[in-house]
């Protein structure tokens, strides 16, 4: 569920990716992709109208975005109102008050998203702040500290707030596989099926007009064919799009859509109504990317899974993981953050106090913190980041150190990020770790020991052993573990720091 509103705190006279409301009064609009929930208003009657009697209001994306959104019709009239900017090129931009004359100049860089084709986030640089407004992305570990534009020098920029995409911000998506180990998945499975007969026949239920090129180029090129889909329009300024893509229904592989796809494939059936020349009926199987679905397991899964007698589910992510998006906020360690999107089952206030431990105020001091969540090891050695994890039916005791100095120069170094240290079980010295590594080739998905608890299962399943005791802690009282569970029932999150006497 967003969250986002369409204004930033730092930069309110200018609107991204919402264009109704209060957002018809901004001075400038920002478009960071072409999916519909960002687009809300964009073609309203009201905005249209204020376009009409503005001589500097323009709307501002990438280019491939611009082609994308005057494909469609709809939008035609905003050929003349869109200044498409260069990705990784600096631009000053003025936002002008047109009834006062009043000025605000701004320096807005677009950095590559990875969510779809022209996705980009928003990075400004003004006299409030650098401001980073992520829209819809997918990083891997460690490409923050490739983007130069979110550095300075050799030296990560001060971020004053990040609007973060967080959509996977839970740890039931804590490891969501690269698109690279997906794409595979649905590869093997696609070519042990398409090469048994020209009648054996693939349909990608993909429900999202953008998003899915990756797989379209990519299967395209493993099988030397091209993908049958319903138009073309929307890629034909888009050439390394447009050799993998085609209207010819006599494609093994679709992605064609149709408003009652399910009644065709149950009548095994394509939505496109395709048949076989001779009359031989097709053999058709369904392949369903989706992500959501998968965080719902509560076992470990492969990336894919067979769901019906000829239906498949694949993992597949157009937004970052949760260790992606905790790697991605430590390295940048902005002073806020801000979340877009509420993660399904979350409630903004859980979600942004989550995010407050990602920030540098937070982050810079040391401190014990309770959270019933499944537990989190984190070494940076080298520019390469060990994450390990264990599930524990109780709530953790966890160390938190994180590194103070904001250089990125010093993200070799070998101190721990985060340590844990768990309670008595069966046997275990106390204080011993023990984790289940999880590397890049595994094919599982989301782990069911980083199931979070809910918060009233957190405060009956933390009365069950004693709080472990840790060289630079002390036993709690009684009284103060009362007042420690009473915390936790409510949601609140409780913090010791190091060196104080009572529970924050």
């Amino acid at each position: 569920m967003s969250s986002f509103a369409g204004r930033m705190k730092e930069y309110p006279t200018l609107s991204l990716d919402r264009f109704d409301r209060e957002n018809l009064h901004a001075r400038a609009y920002f478009l960071s992709h072409c999916h519909k929930d960002h687009m809300k208003g964009l073609k309203g009657p009201l905005l249209k109208r204020k376009l009409q009697f503005s001589r500097t209001v323009r709307l501002y994306c990438s280019f491939v975005t611009k082609e994308l959104l005057l494909s469609n019709p709809k939008y035609a009239f905003w050929e003349e109102y869109i200044v498409p900017l260069e990705l990784e090129s600096p631009t000053q931009i003025s936002l002008v008050d047109e009834a006062s004359g009043e000025k605000e100049d701004v320096v807005v860089t677009l950095l590559p998203a990875g969510h779809c084709p022209g996705s980009v986030m928003f990075l400004f640089e003004g006299s409030q702040g650098n401001v980073l407004y992520t829209g819809d992305f997918r990083l891997a570990v460690g490409d923050a500290s490739r983007i130069e534009h979110l550095h300075s020098g050799n030296r990560v920029k001060d971020i004053q707030s990040v609007y973060l995409d967080s959509t996977f911000y839970d740890p039931r998506f804590y490891q969501i596989p690269t698109r690279e180990v997906c794409l595979n998945g649905i590869s093997v499975l696609i070519g042990n099926w398409i090469s048994q007969s020209p009648y054996h026949v693939v349909w990608l239920n993909c429900k999202a007009a953008y998003g899915y090129e990756y797989l379209f180029t990519n299967l395209g090129e493993e099988f030397n064919t091209r993908i049958h889909v319903n138009h073309l329009a929307m890629f034909k300024k888009m050439p390394e799009i447009l050799s993998y893509v085609t209207t010819d229904r006599r494609m093994q592989i679709h992605a064609c859509r149709h408003p009652k796809d399910e009644e065709f494939f149950q009548g095994n059936r394509l939505p496109c109504g395709c048949t076989a020349p001779d009359g031989t009926p097709l053999r058709i199987i369904s392949i369903k990317p989706s992500t959501m679905w998968f965080g719902e397991r509560t076992k470990k899964t492969n990336v894919i899974i067979k769901t019906g007698a000829s239906s498949f589910r694949a993992c597949f992510s157009f937004h970052s993981s949760y260790s992606e998006l905790k790697d991605f906020l430590s390295y940048l360690r902005p002073v806020n953050i801000y979340p877009s999107v509420i993660p399904l089952g979350r409630t903004l206030t859980e979600v942004t106090q989550m995010l407050k431990l990602m920030c540098r105020n937070q982050s810079d001091q040391a401190a014990f913190i309770y959270k019933p969540l499944g537990v989190l090891k984190r070494n940076r050695v080298h520019d390469q980041e060990e994450e390990t994890h264990e599930h524990n039916d109780n709530f953790s005791l966890s160390l938190s150190a994180s590194l103070s100095n904001h250089s990125s120069q010093n993200m070799d170094s070998c101190l721990p990020d985060t340590l844990i240290l768990q309670p008595e079980q069966g046997g275990r010295e106390q204080g011993d770790v023990s984790t289940n590594t999880k590397t890049e080739s595994d094919d599982l998905i989301l782990p069911s020991e980083l199931e979070e608890l809910s918060t009233s299962q957190a405060s009956q399943a933390s009365s069950d052993f004693d709080i472990a005791c840790t060289p630079e802690s002390k036993v709690p009282r009684p009284d103060e573990l009362s007042q420690l569970y009473r915390k936790l029932a409510s949601g609140e999150e409780v913090v010791i720091r190091k060196g104080s006497q009572g529970f924050a």
